[in-house]
């Protein structure tokens, strides 16, 4: 844009005039109107005094909207997808993706061969809904589409076809154990700001140099929290409490964090709301059995058993087969050159001066700028590529570190050492809140919107003001350009962000877990504010185990007493509302109901039966049990108790037994993945920090999986005839 005189002098008449940028950017917008392309005159004397009006941003004047309808960007867009159509990369994912090709196409070809011989006679709209659930389940366990847009999805088709109605299609969204666990996902971030979560387990865990010692403790405490409460944010808080204790005894944290997650859901079984599968199946019969009652603490009788022989199994079993692993963070503080590297600019260099882009450090293989550093300590994190660059900067480097040769031979640019790279880690991490940039650990949750998508492709640094330096996927570093890095479900990694990045994403559905990746400065505990809020939710407890009040009554009070004493903000409130938790649960609730009405439901509680008939009066309770584990282990566990629920109480009908056993089957089936570290929640959060590969989940997790059964089956059998 061409300026003259005049127009300078006319913004400058302006009431307010905008903000200028930093002084590191080369580029200055001021607000000008453009009127004409013809040079204006100066404005008289008399309209000196004349305030202009500031022009209306026009929407089609928008730089991102130009940039969306240009048909060069459309062009270069269409290029580089065709790219990846070559046959050699078709070639390439077929071998990727071979073995879920081949099981879709196994139970795809089941599914036909029923239709065409035993399972004929059932309707089409019978058929419609099985195909429909089949087609619906395989993105979810791919990952490919998030669950809960999946299941509405399919909803959605059921409800065009007058499979289902309307009431039908959306009874999860009214139903009351949605609220319930809404409720109570908000109460555990009272507990969590307020310090309560680290307390007792603190007190408990104490000092103690024997590792199966602190196992044990680690054991009682957690699962003692976790039979109260949600476990997934007790999980999160846990993490890092665990690592400064073993910091403190020379333990190795990969020796406690898979036993975390193992005391967090077998403590959960203790009671209804220990988590969140107990809560859905409660409501859900609560719906269809009203006269069956659901005491507070009855499935303790399978739930304690387990927790004592779970504690015993971890105790005895881990150092036989859980590894000896440093996690991430280990490996960054003790060499971070292999993670990022800075130069010093001196007066060498030839492009001083002069921007980033012009320099030729904006579009490097398998590289990227993530920080600027002035002389005078000035940070420009994440610098846009019209920042200028100075002498004595010092520019940090993140990605293939590998390719930085070409970098460091350039004259004027001098590596900076290892050790003041560290320095300035742990003094950017020890900084709370005065810093510019935060060293973040993040593990993908399964159903991001960024899975199987590259680095490059989900605008990742736009999208989280964040900057990836590594990433780590079944315990192994990914070498590489990072922005050709295809994200997968349960990738670990290690940011450099922007301070805000927790309070943003500590909540939210995108991410599995996202804490502080030094964990050096522990949360300030006001004495008040613990033992009120400890206070205030043990009498909720108490109401709802002597059913005084219902759960959701209860809880809501609880959150009002929270709100009101200050221990909890309204925006914290709604962070913690986990919104694609709900969405899965209430989508399944469709699906399952179009299962039930069309019969398909019956057909394959039938089935079950038939499977399982030689196991006798157990049948029921051991076909609901394995089923719904191996849907746990692919699904979530809320879509997986909802598809299995009607099953279960159609199967509980024929075989002539009380449904209050096969219920607490699909309780404890849905629960209780030990073996993956995608089949439950806890699992997943675990796996960066402690530097876990899959195999050691199924290694240390599948005796405990069918120790589990062998405990769950009888009891129910026996005990809820």
């Amino acid at each position: 844009m061409r300026l003259n005189l005049a127009r300078v002098k006319r913004a400058l008449m302006q009431p307010s005039p905008p903000e200028l940028p930093q002084a590191s950017s080369l580029s200055i917008e001021l607000p000008l109107c453009e009127q004409s392309t013809a040079t204006v005159p100066e404005p008289s004397e008399a309209h000196v005094n004349t305030v202009a009006k500031p022009c209306k941003p026009s929407l089609l004047a928008s730089p991102d909207l130009r940039e969306l309808f240009s048909r060069h960007v459309w062009r270069r867009e269409t290029k580089r997808r065709l790219k990846r159509l070559r046959p050699k990369e078709i070639w390439q994912l077929v071998k990727d993706e071979r073995w879920t090709i081949l099981t879709t196409l196994v139970f795809a070809a089941a599914l036909a061969s029923l239709q065409l011989t035993v399972w004929r006679d059932m309707s089409k709209d019978a058929w419609l809904s099985l195909w429909l659930t089949f087609f619906t389940i395989v993105p979810i366990i791919r990952g490919v589409v998030d669950p809960d847009i999946c299941l509405f999805g399919g909803t959605t088709i059921l409800l065009l076809t007058g499979i289902i109605s309307p009431r039908d299609a959306f009874a999860g969204l009214a139903n009351e154990s949605i609220v319930s666990i809404a409720l109570m996902m908000m109460i555990a971030a009272g507990l969590e700001s307020s310090g309560a979560l680290e307390f007792v387990p603190e007190l408990v865990m104490g000092r103690s140099r024997r590792e199966w010692v602190g196992q044990l403790r680690l054991h009682i405490a957690v699962a003692g929290v976790s039979a109260v409460m949600n476990n997934t944010p007790l999980v999160a808080v846990m993490i890092p409490v665990v690592e400064a204790w073993c910091r403190q005894n020379n333990h190795q944290v990969s020796r406690f964090m898979i036993p975390l997650s193992y005391a967090a859901i077998l403590g959960g079984l203790c009671t209804i709301i220990g988590t969140s599968t107990n809560l859905i199946a409660r409501g859900l019969a609560q719906q269809e059995v009203p006269e069956l009652r659901i005491p507070f603490i009855e499935i303790g009788v399978i739930g304690l058993p387990l927790t004592v022989v779970g504690g015993l199994y971890v105790v005895l079993m881990s150092p036989l087969l859980l590894p000896k692993r440093e996690p991430m963070m280990t490996s960054v503080v003790a060499d971070p050159r292999e993670y990022v590297v800075s130069v010093r600019v001196d007066a060498r260099y030839a492009h001083i001066g002069r921007t980033i882009e012009a320099a030729g450090l904006r579009h490097l293989r398998g590289l990227f700028l993530a920080d600027l550093q002035r002389r005078d300590g000035t940070a420009v994190p994440s610098p846009p590529p019209t920042t200028i660059i100075l002498q004595g900067d010092k520019l940090t480097f993140a990605g293939d570190i590998h390719g930085m040769q070409h970098i460091l031979t350039l004259p004027g640019l001098n590596p900076i050492s290892s050790s003041e790279v560290a320095t300035d880690f742990e003094e950017s991490a020890a900084a709370a809140g005065g810093s510019d940039r935060v060293m973040v650990e993040a593990v993908v949750a399964l159903g991001s919107p960024i899975v199987n998508m590259t680095i490059r492709d989900c605008h990742f640094r736009s999208r989280y003001g964040a900057v990836v330096l590594a990433i780590h996927r079944n315990g192994e570093r990914i070498t590489g350009g990072l922005g050709d890095i295809v994200v997968k479900g349960g990738d670990t990694m290690l940011l450099e962000a922007s301070p805000d990045f927790l309070e943003k994403f500590k909540h939210s559905s995108e991410w599995a877990l996202a804490v502080d990746a030094f964990r050096v400065s522990p949360s300030r505990k006001d004495p008040l504010a613990l033992f009120t809020s400890m206070g205030i939710f043990v009498a909720m407890v108490v109401l709802n185990s002597m059913d005084l009040i219902a759960l959701s009554t209860s809880a809501l009070i609880c959150l009002f007493a929270y709100l009101l004493t200050g221990i909890l903000t309204v925006q914290q409130a709604r962070n913690a509302i986990p919104g694609s938790v709900l969405l899965t649960v209430a989508g399944a609730f469709g699906i399952a109901r179009a299962l039930t009405v069309t019969g398909v439901a019956e057909r394959l509680a039938a089935s079950l039966l038939r499977c399982f008939g030689w196991m006798g009066d157990a049948a029921a309770v051991t076909a609901v049990y394995v089923t719904t584990s191996l849907l746990t282990a692919l699904l979530s566990n809320g879509a997986s108790i909802t598809l299995m629920f009607p099953i279960a109480l159609l199967m509980s009908k024929r075989a002539g037994i009380g449904f209050k056993g096969p219920l607490y089957a699909i309780m404890v089936g849905a629960s209780s993945d030990f073996s993956t570290p995608i089949g439950y929640q806890t699992n997943l959060m675990v796996s960066g920090p402690g530097g876990y590969r899959f195999l050691d989940y199924t290694r240390f997790g599948l005796p405990l999986q069918f120790i589990a059964g062998l405990i769950t089956v009888p009891i129910c059998v026996l005990y809820f005839k």
